[in-house]
């Protein structure tokens, strides 16, 4: 099989990270590369936020890989490309890992958070009312439960001891406690793996003062995402990072970072965690389509990185002097 692999580079600093990785990409895997083209700059220039087609294109293709993508938040602007293509193909769990670099991070740290990714406050529900704006926070018992069984599932298969919830059951006594009642009842049907519950404000205080604060951490959306850039924090840099979005039957890959506008052109931005994110498609192409010696190139893609950043080859967020390009050359030499 040749995979389609959707490629949308995206805003600010994305066109360079997706090019630098697909320079990797294209040495290494027979697929097929499809452009579609969305985002903030493709939407000033057309008035479309994707362009005509784009989600076919998408339907068409085996895998996404994306940079980040802006949503303007002053005049023109439009609903979010990310949650459209979140909705549309139920990409109910975000996998972010985090793993610690000696002499870069704060702490010792090799996790991973499963985020659900559709509901929450995220579900894109307001109502505005005279002086007063109403968001809806929505969790149901069938998207707590999957996302709980995904996340065991997760450690099952990784080899994880431990999978802890994230909540703020203390106040949110209905929504958070219908979260944390499913988790459990997922969590006995998963003996051989530890359960156990944080709330978030400690969760947060725990990440960043204690050596290998948690196995997997599983979180409501808003938790995940908040919670995600302070264990990349404690990394060393949200360039180091990955994720994937992954539904049933379709998965989206890239960096956890946004457009860093300023530094956008320059060439000096961490590809990391892009590459990082395209070994993750090609584990869970080969996964899906049973495709073992493209898995075993994604896992060498993740070490390759790995060994990048320990070897020294650092952008400038890290306090290195590479560009983007060699530092992908330099991934590419270790595959």
């Amino acid at each position: 099989m040749r995979p389609k692999i959707a490629v949308i580079r995206g805003d600010g600093i994305g066109p360079e990270v997706i090019d630098a990785t697909l320079s990797i990409l294209e040495r290494i895997v027979e697929a097929d590369f499809i452009e579609v083209r969305a985002g903030k700059r493709y939407f000033m220039e057309t008035g479309l936020p994707i362009e005509e087609g784009g989600m076919e294109k998408l339907r068409e293709s085996d895998a996404l890989l994306k940079g980040p993508i802006a949503t303007p938040t002053r005049g023109r602007t439009y609903s979010s490309v990310n949650l459209r293509i979140r909705r549309e193909f139920d990409l109910y769990a975000n996998i972010r890992p985090f793993k610690s670099y000696e002499g870069i991070s704060l702490r010792r740290m090799n996790l991973v958070m499963v985020r659900e990714n559709v509901e929450g406050l995220y579900s894109g529900e307001e109502e505005l009312y005279e002086d007063k704006a109403i968001t809806k926070r929505v969790i149901t018992r069938r998207g707590a439960r999957r996302i709980a069984e995904f996340a065991f599932r997760l450690a099952e298969d990784e080899g994880r001891s431990r999978v802890t919830a994230i909540h703020k059951k203390n106040v949110l006594k209905l929504s958070d406690g219908l979260f944390l009642e499913e988790f459990y009842r997922v969590a006995a049907m998963h003996p051989g793996i530890e359960a156990d519950d944080y709330i978030v404000d400690a969760a947060a205080y725990r990440l960043v003062k204690v050596d290998d604060p948690f196995d997997v951490m599983l979180l409501p959306n808003l938790y995940g995402d908040i919670l995600s850039d302070v264990a990349a924090g404690v990394v060393g840099s949200l360039g180091l990072c990955g994720s994937a979005q992954v539904g049933d039957n379709y998965a989206a890959f890239e960096p956890i970072h946004g457009t860093a506008e300023d530094i956008a052109g320059r060439g000096v931005a961490n590809p990391i965690g892009t590459i990082l994110a395209a070994s993750m498609m090609l584990e869970w192409l080969g996964s899906r389509y049973g495709l073992a010696d493209l898995a075993q190139v994604g896992r060498r893609m993740r070490e390759a990185a790995d060994r990048t950043v320990r070897d020294g080859i650092l952008t400038p967020d890290l306090g290195g002097g590479a560009t983007t390009r060699e530092v992908a050359e330099a991934v590419l030499d270790r595959i």
